[in-house]
């Protein structure tokens, strides 16, 4: 008997990841080929027959082939390749307890994976270098710089996401936005699923947004120029995007914001192009690099003592460069 051959290596620079699937008894007695097209969706038929021919498919540890029949229980291995987009990595610690870390998170790092980041993620970092007990307790966007909490144990990260749900945990962001802002304003608008919208992560606040939930946002002015505004934005609520949002329903859109304020087809250019292994922080002349949006306060319960903790983040330098007129 021979050794079964292995499959074929990834080229340098690209790890493979390997994703693992049985065969149900569902399936048994299906080509190869006919159970990829009906389970995994995300390659075609050509893109399937291209990885197969690879050799970067296995069944129970062999090479598998296209017409191969499947039978029930067997273990399904896909090698893929992983290209993932580069991310910043200037990870910073403002503070450490037995319980929790707080970190400066930079634009352009994925808090966990998402789309092509896997390994490129905030989370991957940290368990896999200083920091392998990681719980992710909240989020932000990948292009939003700035504070936030990883607990350091399960009931740390439980005790932190009461607070999170509660209501408890006290944030401000500043955001540089599009046009002068007259003055303080505050939004009080449901937050839903945009109704007009293809793509499924864009939310809306406009009156006929499919299942909206309560969220309100105050604005407040930090320094006004010609053609931008400086707002802290004190979110009274957790609704996904919800200070784009509301800044979008304001018209005083975000800068640098690839998804809010401007037709799908801008956003879905942009994915196509980062899936494609493109650079997320390659932009047009005279746009950020990334939406100018920066968690720079924090405030909660120390899961540990249940002393209250407050902590803040400088306006990050990429901001200065646009807090300026813009020509």
């Amino acid at each position: 008997m021979t050794a079964s051959p292995a499959a074929q290596p990834p080229p340098p620079g690209h790890p493979a990841l390997k994703l693992r699937s049985r065969i149900t008894k569902l399936a048994h007695g299906l080509t190869l080929l006919d159970y990829l097209l009906q389970r995994f969706r995300y390659l075609n038929r050509a893109e399937w027959l291209a990885e197969i021919s690879a050799g970067r498919l296995t069944l129970d540890g062999s090479i598998a082939k296209a017409d191969q029949r499947l039978r029930a229980g067997s273990d399904l291995t896909f090698h893929k390749i992983q290209r993932e987009p580069e991310v910043s990595r200037d990870l910073r610690v403002v503070h450490t307890s037995p319980g929790f870390v707080i970190l400066e998170k930079p634009a352009h790092l994925p808090m966990h994976s998402d789309g092509p980041f896997v390994r490129n993620t905030l989370v991957h970092m940290l368990r896999s270098g200083s920091l392998p007990e990681a719980e992710i307790v909240h989020r932000l966007d990948r292009e939003t710089s700035g504070l936030c909490v990883v607990a350091r144990t399960k009931v740390a990260r439980q005790l932190l996401e009461r607070q999170f749900a509660a209501g408890s945990v006290a944030k401000a962001y500043l955001a540089l936005v599009r046009g002068e802002v007259a003055n303080d304003f505050r939004i009080d608008a449901p937050i839903g699923h945009s109704a007009h919208s293809s793509i499924a992560l864009r939310r809306s606040a406009e009156p006929d947004a499919r299942e909206p939930r309560p969220a309100r946002t105050d604005f407040l002015i930090q320094q006004r120029q010609p053609g931008v505004t400086l707002l802290r934005c004190v979110p009274h609520s957790g609704r996904t995007h919800q200070i784009r949002v509301h800044l979008e329903l304001a018209g005083h859109a975000l800068l640098g914001d690839k998804l809010y304020g401007r037709p799908d087809a801008d956003y879905l250019e942009f994915v196509t192009r980062v899936k494609n292994g493109g650079d997320a922080r390659e932009v047009a002349a005279g746009e950020p690099h990334r939406q100018l949006l920066h968690a720079a306060e924090l405030a909660f319960d120390d899961p540990d003592s249940g002393v209250r903790m407050h902590f803040t983040s400088a306006l990050p330098d990429d901001f200065a460069i646009w807090l300026r007129p813009l020509v």
